[in-house]
């Protein structure tokens, strides 16, 4: 698919997305009843649109990865998603920035008191609370693919691999961030995922988590050969990683979390975008030598 093929589909799913997140905010609200029908359809509506694509426009069809690929990278994202949670309730729990209604850490185990998960509530020793916690990520994610699955085969499905052979690893994936941070900005000026700090969240914080998840994404979509993984880590990321932060009781700005949260991402992005080039310079070489 050629550029002026790739800014028109970015263009209407630009102008979709605006217009069902506005259509939210201004007719209903995020709080009312309506609000995960607008959200799922936001979501999916990408995919709508590259499906529409493909149908229509061959150039469209190339590279589209639609199987399920390499299963072994599947759970990868989940584990991601879990470790992130739990880091960063360790961090603000051993500073004294929060407190964990959900945990009562000890030497010998954890104090299950709230939370869906799987494995049940109560005291557990620390090798079946790892299991708890794995458990419910994998359930969560799975339960998740609904939202995530429409989003994540526009993405990582469709138009990173555009993007890629047009513009290389690094200038297509830092795009895709960008505009996947983009897509999100009438709810993000919203204050939906920064309350106390919109146009930072907006600006600033937002696109540089995307950007770097962009990358860990890229590397699983790549490496496993299908867009699966990285909708079951976008799944964990919104269900279990949200799930436990969220409920974190701060004595800090709510803004730390954002950074806390940046820290080990960006670190993973950097690997991944590493790792991806590195690759990429190797195929070029073993090209050269052929």
């Amino acid at each position: 698919m050629g550029r002026k093929a790739i800014v028109l589909y970015c263009a209407l799913a630009l102008a979709v997305s605006w217009a069902i997140q506005i259509a939210l905010l201004n007719l209903f609200g995020m709080e009312s009843e309506a609000a995960p029908v607008f959200m799922l359809a936001c979501m999916w509506s990408p995919t709508v649109l590259a499906l529409a694509f493909i149908a229509v426009h061959k150039p469209a069809r190339q590279g589209v990865l639609w199987g399920p690929g390499n299963p072994l990278y599947w759970p990868i994202g989940v584990a991601f998603a879990a470790v992130v949670a739990f880091a960063t309730l360790a961090v603000f729990l051993q500073m004294g920035w929060a407190t964990a209604p959900w945990f009562d850490f000890a030497a010998g185990g954890v104090g299950v008191n709230g939370g869906p998960w799987v494995l049940g509530k109560g005291q557990q020793g620390w090798l079946f609370f790892a299991g708890n916690v794995a458990a419910t990520a994998l359930w969560f994610a799975v339960l998740n693919l609904l939202a995530a699955a429409g989003e994540e085969f526009a993405w990582r499905g469709f138009l990173q691999g555009h993007l890629v052979r047009q513009f290389g690893i690094t200038g297509g994936v830092v795009f895709l961030g960008l505009f996947w941070a983009a897509w999100h900005g009438p709810l993000m000026l919203q204050g939906y995922n920064q309350p106390e700090n919109p146009l930072l969240g907006t600006f600033v914080l937002f696109p540089i988590e995307l950007v770097s998840i962009s990358f860990f994404f890229a590397w699983l979509t790549i490496r496993s050969g299908s867009f699966w993984p990285a909708a079951l880590a976008h799944g964990a990321g919104n269900s279990i990683q949200e799930g436990v932060i969220s409920h974190m009781q701060l004595a800090v700005p709510d803004v730390w979390t954002d950074f806390v949260v940046m820290v080990p991402t960006v670190a993973v992005g950097l690997l991944c975008w590493r790792a991806l080039e590195a690759r990429r310079r190797r195929r070029e070489a073993r090209t050269a030598y052929a």
